[in-house]
């Protein structure tokens, strides 16, 4: 064995870049290994081009299923499209080729079979290849889509021992196929050559033909998923600074839940309506081909989600809210205060949740619009009594992570809550009346207590000198932005809700309910019962670590909460409200 290394070669990977003067060809930032890995279609080049000519010979386009198709258009007009037979001067197919399936193949275009593909609409219909063959078909017998059969044809392995067989089918204007197929034999192509550059087979520009020209046209018609931060959909309409929330969202609950077409045509506050389900029912309202050229860089920043003038404020600070003295000041107040305020605004939530009548039970003769408000406002309530209890996850998270050696479950609901700057009121479990709505939005009010008080938790987690890790940081803020949501939702009920308010008797959207004692309770309360015990032991857990083993009661707990939430509505049904606490006792 000889103890010479063995000869380096340098091979160059791209010729054209070595050429004096300028090559007919594609781009070379086309190249595979010098661009953007984006395949819808693509940042420099759209790579389905390059299966276009995966057989030799031939040259396809992969047609989508039409999103509105008109009644006169062929039928079936989906799948991967023969656009024409191109057999002159493919590299792949020398006239002297010594290789029989290169003869056949060229005796079959230059003959009959060429002759025979050039009339009507042809597709591909099945690949095989090592003994498995695709069909591009439902079981139905409804073509797939082009896009689907690309990302087959994408799989193909390239190779001198890979063969691969095809069949082509003619459909006539019904989308029937009225021939028999066509059925031919070869090889995948391979997008580049020994030298690196791509296959003489694609045309000057070929891999770029079906991007956006001009490129601005990106703003209404590109769909590739790296455009999201540059493209948006749907936005949030710019608000009046003294018409914000602290969070940046409108205080009317209506503006604050209506997303917008980014691309209207209408950028008056009388245009700003809600952006419709679909791209074809949004068309008829958006800029136009010829006005995204003249003003695309006219188009609103978005930051946020929200559409932003010429002045962007990060994180606004609440006034007046300063740090917590010392860290064990802060954990002092989510033990005594905050966690358990969680928990009792969550039974409370719950309490009004039950009050609201059965849509199904509606008296939608008197109110036609009462069984759609009142699904709403049951949803909306729920998802915000889930809130709740959410932060009151979080705040316990708060806790262990502060103080692991010391930390016990708080789950017990505190017997007050604020009610405006050092007032107190006592809980007490209401159905949701006007009155008891008001009150819900004013303990949800941005810039009220449990705002301020989360927004002092923020500001002493932000102190990176006791806190250097964010995980802390990013908790609080997620507690203290929720407040802004859980307030619109409130807003936007007492709105819906107040039609049906007539001021006599028992309002028609709420059931008469009211509390009941243990003993009607009972099932209610040992479910009850059963969840806190279930979310202290999980807590636990997770505070030592423990995650996968707290995954058991969290699992237990979530089944007891759907028996109890059944049990509460059969309560509700027969106008008793749950206990959760006697007066004075918790």
């Amino acid at each position: 064995m000889s103890d010479q290394p063995g000869q380096i070669r340098v091979t160059p990977r791209n010729l054209t870049a070595r050429a004096a003067y300028k090559v007919p060809g594609n781009p070379g930032n086309t190249r595979l290994d010098g661009s953007v890995g984006n395949c819808f279609p693509g940042l420099e080049m759209d790579v389905r081009n390059l299966d276009r000519r995966f057989f030799p010979g031939l040259v396809f386009n992969a047609v989508r299923v039409p999103l509105s198709p008109v009644p006169e258009a062929p039928k079936n007009a989906q799948g991967f499209h023969l656009v024409f037979v191109d057999y002159f001067y493919d590299p792949m197919l020398p006239d002297n080729s010594p290789e029989g399936w290169v003869q056949t193949l060229l005796e079959a275009y230059s003959g009959d079979i060429g002759a025979k593909l050039s009339q009507g609409r042809w597709f591909l219909s099945w690949v095989e290849q090592s003994g498995k063959r695709i069909t591009f078909k439902e079981e139905d017998g409804t073509p797939y889509d082009g896009l689907m059969i690309w990302r087959f044809i994408r799989s193909l392995e390239h190779g001198d021992d890979k063969p691969v067989s095809i069949a082509l089918e003619r459909r006539n204007h019904e989308g029937i196929v009225d021939t028999e197929q066509v059925v031919l034999h070869g090889f995948r192509r391979q997008y580049r050559t020994e030298a690196g550059v791509f296959s003489e087979a694609y045309d000057p520009g070929e891999l770029t033909q079906s991007l956006c020209n001009p490129w601005s046209h990106d703003f209404r018609d590109c769909g590739c998923h790296y455009w999201p931060s540059n493209h948006p959909d749907v936005v949030m309409a710019e608000v009046a600074h003294d018409d914000q929330l602290p969070s940046g969202q409108s205080k009317n609950p209506i503006e604050a839940e209506t997303y917008l077409d980014w691309l209207r045509s209408d950028k008056s506050p009388s245009g700003n309506v809600a952006a419709l389900n679909t791209v074809e029912q949004n068309r008829p309202y958006q800029i136009d081909h010829y006005q995204v050229n003249q003003m695309w860089s006219e188009l609103p920043i978005v930051v946020e989600g929200r559409e932003t003038g010429e002045v962007y404020e990060v994180d606004p600070e609440m006034p007046g809210v300063e740090p917590y003295d010392t860290p064990e000041d802060m954990v002092k107040d989510l033990k005594t205060r905050l966690a358990a305020m969680e928990m009792t605004l969550s039974l409370q939530y719950l309490y009004a949740y039950f009050s609201l009548a059965d849509p199904e039970t509606a008296d939608t003769q008197k109110w036609p619009t009462l069984k759609d408000d009142l699904i709403f406002a049951r949803r909306s309530v729920l998802e915000v009594a889930i809130g709740e209890m959410t932060h009151m996850r979080w705040a316990n998270q708060l806790l262990w992570e502060l103080e692991p050696d010391d930390y016990e479950p708080i789950l017990t609901p505190s017997e007050t809550l604020p009610a405006g700057r050092c007032k107190t009121q006592p809980r007490a479990l209401r159905p949701l009346t006007a009155e008891a709505l008001a009150d819900f939005i004013e303990i949800e009010r941005p810039g009220g207590f449990i705002d301020r008080a989360y927004a002092q938790c923020v500001a002493t987690l932000e102190q990176e000198d006791l806190f250097p890790e964010r995980r802390l940081y990013a908790l609080a803020v997620r507690i203290d932005t929720d407040g802004d949501e859980h307030f619109l939702r409130f807003s936007q009920m007492k709105d819906v809700l107040a039609k049906y308010d007539t001021g006599e008797d028992t309002p028609a959207y709420l059931r008469p309910i009211e509390v009941g004692t243990e003993a009607q309770a009972k099932t209610a309360l040992d479910l009850y019962a059963k969840v806190k015990d279930g979310l202290a032991k999980a807590y636990t857990l997770e505070a030592e670590g423990q995650f996968e083993e707290s995954q058991t009661y969290i699992q237990q707990v979530r089944d007891d909460m759907k028996l109890f939430r059944d049990e509460g509505e059969a309560l509700a049904a027969k106008n008793i409200g749950i206990p959760f606490w006697t007066e004075g006792k918790a």
